[in-house]
């Protein structure tokens, strides 16, 4: 673990630098409201790259890790899941292009100017998909290097990139900058895959095995559950905080998310490149508890110190990373940390639904979730603003917590 711990933190520092970098950049030239439409639209964007994988990451993962020296079925399995994927991100960017004005309504908050950006997302999207399900597969394989050394030259390419567009173009820069590192990140991660399945494998005759795609159903079903909610809800609650406040607001709440993701990347890191790995690979329950249990021991009191040091040290982290015009943001720091700590504690837990593929206990825990994010949103954001989003967050991943102990009770108290 200590390994990959170590490239981890590599690949960490990389995305801190760059991620400290960008967001000086988007609050300096576009400010607050730039922010939340850029919010929404990665959000958005998130939703579509979901949908265009059809959730299935998490299956792919597990064939590749279980069958990888199974060439002859592995070499099947990626060829079929290529032209798959190939297909429905084709048709999504189809409808996005048709249904421009209609989705733009709802990123956009209604400045229509800024509707023209989808096209960009549309043409790009087939790339970004791809690029997920590139490094999918190489993240079966155990190639941590090589998927730490892609998102390295990803940060770097993005930080650039956005820059450019931004220092020329302002918002409108800032909106298309999203999609086109996307492309940038699949040139990055289509050269180490192509090492692995050459040409002539990929576009070898395909026979559809429709078992095939059965057996990832319960994986789809799970991500797409998630990933198409979660960025819905967050345009959600952006859209209700500028309604009910201001666009301004909404951006405070935005880069609060922002700065958010700066410390948990490390969390969800190791969770995606170490622990479900190691949770996928083992079929002993005594195993599943005693990698559990070393993320419960070893992790997370390092992440409890590393949250505690952050709300100290918040007004000098809006300096460094924000502008003036942000100075808000330091009200939201409290909640947003007790929601992170729980979200923390929880994640280890949830993702044993993709191991043992109990959509049904997934489907169950995620919608008492959703459920309490959205009233509690509803409820508190009228009178609290920006601040009401946030204690709707750590009620949230309070709640979830109790509810996912109160599932696995019989293991956890077991152990």
């Amino acid at each position: 673990m200590f390994k990959v711990t170590s490239l981890s933190s590599f690949s960490i520092l990389i995305r801190l630098i760059t991620g400290f970098l960008s967001s000086k950049v988007i609050a300096y030239f576009v400010g607050p409201s730039g922010m939340a439409l850029m919010g929404n639209l990665r959000s958005f964007t998130s939703l579509l790259e979901s949908v265009g994988t059809l959730g299935i990451q998490n299956g792919v993962l597990q064939n590749v890790a279980k069958n990888h020296r199974d060439r002859v079925k592995l070499n099947h399995f990626v060829r079929l899941i290529f032209w798959t994927l190939l297909f429905f991100s084709l048709l999504i960017s189809t409808v996005l292009i048709f249904g421009n004005s209609y989705f733009g309504k709802m990123i956009f908050n209604r400045q229509s100017e800024y509707n023209f950006i989808l096209n960009f997302v549309a043409f790009f999207l087939p790339f970004q998909v791809f690029h997920l399900f590139f490094i999918t597969v190489l993240n079966g394989f155990s190639y941590y290097k090589k998927v730490t050394f892609i998102s390295i030259y990803g940060y770097i390419a993005s930080l650039l990139t956005s820059f450019i567009f931004i220092w020329f173009y302002g918002v409108f820069g800032a909106l298309v900058s999203i999609s086109i590192t996307s492309f940038l990140l699949f040139l990055f991660s289509s050269f180490y895959f192509f090492k692995e399945f050459s040409f002539g494998i990929i576009f070898k005759r395909i026979q559809i095995d429709f078992s095939v795609l059965k057996g990832l159903i319960p994986f789809g079903i799970m991500s797409l559950f998630t990933a198409v909610l979660t960025p819905i809800l967050y345009i959600f609650i952006r859209n209700l905080i500028a309604k009910e406040v201001s666009i301004e607001a909404s951006g405070w709440f935005e880069a609060m998310q922002r700065i958010s993701g700066f410390y948990f990347m490390f969390i969800s890191t190791l969770v995606s490149f170490y622990f479900l790995p190691e949770l996928i690979k083992t079929s002993s329950e005594h195993e599943k508890i005693a990698i559990t249990t070393k993320f419960f021991k070893q992790v997370i009191p390092v992440f409890l110190i590393t949250l505690i040091g952050v709300y100290f040290c918040k007004d000098f982290i809006i300096k460094l990373l924000l502008t003036s015009d942000f100075y808000q943001v330091r009200e939201l720091f409290a909640w947003q940390l007790v929601g992170d700590f729980f979200k923390a504690m929880s994640l280890i837990l949830g993702i044993r639904f993709y191991v043992i593929k109990d959509l049904k206990g997934y489907l169950l825990t995620e919608s008492i979730s959703f459920l309490v994010f959205f009233v509690a949103s509803w409820f508190w954001i009228p009178i609290y603003g920006a601040i009401g989003a946030v204690i709707s967050y750590a009620a949230t991943y309070v709640v979830y917590f109790l509810a996912l102990v109160v599932y696995f009770r019989k293991v956890i108290f077991k152990a």
